[in-house]
């Protein structure tokens, strides 16, 4: 269990490691958009560490992991550390975070804990503010599988209740939270865009939005016309190809009917390359090249 006297406070974190670390808020909390054509910043789903390297193929932020770099269990001192790393040595920010609720803290079900959650989410959040993120990315596939034989209704009820919950920290912290639609090859629970503006629109809270992952779209046969249907809650987006979850351009899935949509709603999130690479170096900048041109053309 956390031990709330680790818990963070954003007027002490200024006061002692801000003060170490030599570094203001400003480099963390723009988001430094590459627009060109209209096409929204594409950002790396990847270690902080490839930032140059992003940076280099075109991209214009980094998105990672909660518990890797916002170390929710992790005392002040482990996370200041962290903090004084990213400050320092990378060229792009993180901007956005994914991997959010760990499997261990069932969201739904007979075992779900939302004291819990919300104990690991209040750090998270807080923790995020001080990087400079906007968003972080509610998939937790397994954190929101619902048990065999538990009603589905009740595990909405569930998860609607502790989004609410999320969504009134996350203001505090200026965050918008962004409920994933995943495939049922990897959670049994909202697999679609519709399932996810459901979730949205139970809670009706302005920090609790959406995302579309083109990568899951495909593989559920969501229709990019969701995209219109549900861009009043549309706030970010993932992309990878089909089949195997290859970078665009690897086995050459054409994104165009969903970047067409984007277009339509005027999207002005972005798009994150949340892919199985082979060789990341080799690979990103056809990645990046193929987002770019196929959304300039769509």
């Amino acid at each position: 269990m956390w031990d709330e006297s680790q818990n963070i406070t954003r007027k002490r974190f200024l006061k002692t490691s801000l003060a170490i670390a030599g570094v203001g808020l400003g480099g963390f909390s723009s988001f430094v958009s590459s627009r060109g054509k209209n096409i929204p910043a594409i950002g790396l789903c990847g270690s902080w560490e490839s930032s140059a390297m992003a940076q280099q193929a075109g991209c214009s932020y980094i998105e990672e992991g909660v518990a890797k770099i916002l170390m929710p269990t992790k005392s002040d001192s482990e996370f200041r550390k962290q903090f004084e790393l990213l400050s320092s040595t990378q060229p792009l920010k993180v901007r956005s975070f994914i991997v959010f609720i760990p499997g261990e803290m069932p969201l739904v079900g007979d075992h779900a804990n939302h004291e819990e959650v919300i104990k690991y989410a209040a750090i998270a959040f807080q923790r995020a503010q001080l990087i400079g993120a906007t968003t972080i990315v509610l998939g937790s596939g397994r954190a929101r599988k619902i048990p065999d034989g538990f009603e589905k209704a009740k595990a909405k009820e569930q998860f609607v209740s502790i989004c609410a919950l999320m969504a009134s920290l996350a203001a505090k912290s200026n965050l918008t939270i962004a409920v994933e639609q995943l495939n049922q090859s990897e959670t049994n629970f909202i697999n679609t865009l519709q399932e996810a503006a459901e979730i949205v629109e139970a809670v009706q809270h302005p920090n609790l939005k959406m995302m579309c992952d083109i990568y899951h779209a495909l593989r559920e046969n969501d229709a990019a016309s969701e995209i219109i249907k549900y861009k009043q809650h549309l706030v970010h987006c993932h992309i990878a190809e089909k089949n195997e979850r290859t970078p665009p351009g690897t086995k050459g899935d054409d994104f165009t009917p969903y970047f067409k949509a984007l277009k339509k709603i005027n999207y002005s999130g972005g798009i994150s390359l949340e892919c199985r690479w082979s060789n990341l170096e080799a690979e990103i900048v056809k990645a990046v090249a193929v987002v770019k041109e196929q959304y300039a053309n769509a």
